[in-house]
């Protein structure tokens, strides 16, 4: 079962309670031993009750405000407080000694009841002082105790985050190959099909676009344009349906000023690229859709597709969405959001990142 915060203070009242009745009677008995004589319920009440409420009141209010500069203040209270249970317990000796409840007042010698009553009240004050400084050291020790677990949960994180990040540049690096064998191979064979076969130029131009955008280094920001990153998709697009012959069912829109933004390269592309390959983009009545929006510096991607009836279960874990979210995690921290959401027909995925 999980412990809950009225579990919790139901075992510290109890605590509390039990070791109050051990102690009254320890004492009851040191009384009895030595004196051979028995109190009524009231007299222990009048002889513990207000002692204690001064313990409680001590270790709770007037020691937690302790100040050095202010110190006498806190001598001010402590007096206040002994001289208060002192003049309790005389008017309620006194009632209970009228009332015949009780056979003998403590304040019968007046001066001793005082210095006995004095005596009682600084025991129990010693009593919450020693409580109030164990209960510290155990608050002082939780709070460290806190501190230093979520310091290491932090490194943690930092650490899983740090491998994942590593994990990823690795997947990143084994699928990419020599950049100037990939270019001199893609006019190779753009410059023989001029010829050959004019109706493949065009389409490995625009997959020669697509790799120098992804191979070229980024500036040192880290980030691209996003009328660079659109351009992009578009190119992809545009490729694809060259290789479908045009009939691809896909709009894609923008809407928004998209001038003097900047973005991480291909994030936009990741799931572009998914619709392709998990998506039904033949489909005339459903075609698939993206939306692009731009609302000051709020990006916000939405793309609908019906999925490939070969490919009902679309991995919305794989591993491109999967290091798009390591990569977003990276560079927007906290000021981002990624949602997917499918049906046995439909799957919808959507972007927000506050650029």
């Amino acid at each position: 079962m999980i412990p809950t915060k009225n579990s919790k203070a139901g075992r510290f009242y109890l605590t509390h309670l039990l070791v109050w009745i051990l102690f009254i009677l320890y004492e009851s008995l040191i009384t009895i031993i030595i004196s051979g004589k028995f109190w009524t319920l009231l007299d222990y009440f009048n002889a513990y009750f207000i002692n204690i409420a001064l313990f409680y009141i001590n270790a709770h209010y007037v020691l937690p405000n302790w100040n050095k500069k202010r110190y006498y203040l806190t001598v001010f209270l402590v007096v206040v407080a002994i001289v208060s249970s002192a003049l309790l317990k005389y008017t309620f000796s006194e009632i209970l000694f009228y009332m015949k409840v009780t056979a003998v007042s403590p304040f019968r010698n007046l001066s001793l009841g005082i210095v006995n009553t004095v005596w009682r009240s600084i025991y129990f004050i010693g009593l919450s002082v020693g409580y109030w400084f164990a209960l510290n050291i155990i608050i002082e020790r939780k709070k460290v105790y806190d501190l230093e677990k979520n310091k290491l949960r932090s490194q943690l994180q930092q650490e899983q985050l740090q491998k994942k990040l590593a994990d990823s540049e690795i997947a990143f690096l084994k699928a990419q190959i020599n950049p100037h064998f990939l270019f001199n191979t893609l006019n190779f064979l753009y410059n023989s099909s001029l010829n050959s076969a004019p109706q493949l130029a065009e389409p490995i131009l625009l997959l020669s676009d697509i790799m120098r955008y992804a191979i070229t280094d980024t500036p040192k920001t880290g980030k691209v344009n996003l009328d660079d990153e659109i351009e992009q998709i578009n190119t992809f697009i545009s490729l694809n349906q060259f290789r479908f012959d045009h009939n691809l069912q896909l709009a894609f829109n923008v809407s928004g000023d998209t001038s003097a933004i900047e973005i991480l390269p291909l994030v936009l592309l990741t799931p572009v690229e998914n619709i392709f390959k998990y998506g039904d983009l033949k489909n005339t009545s459903h075609p698939a859709t993206i939306d692009l929006v731009i609302q000051g510096n709020r990006l916000h991607l939405t793309s609908r597709n019906r999925k490939l009836k070969s490919r009902k279960h679309i991995p919305s874990g794989g591993v491109g969405l999967k290091n798009l979210k390591l990569r977003l995690d990276a560079y927007y921290s906290d000021a981002h959001h990624i949602h997917v959401s499918e049906s046995d027909e439909d799957f919808i995925f959507e972007l927000q990142i506050t650029l």
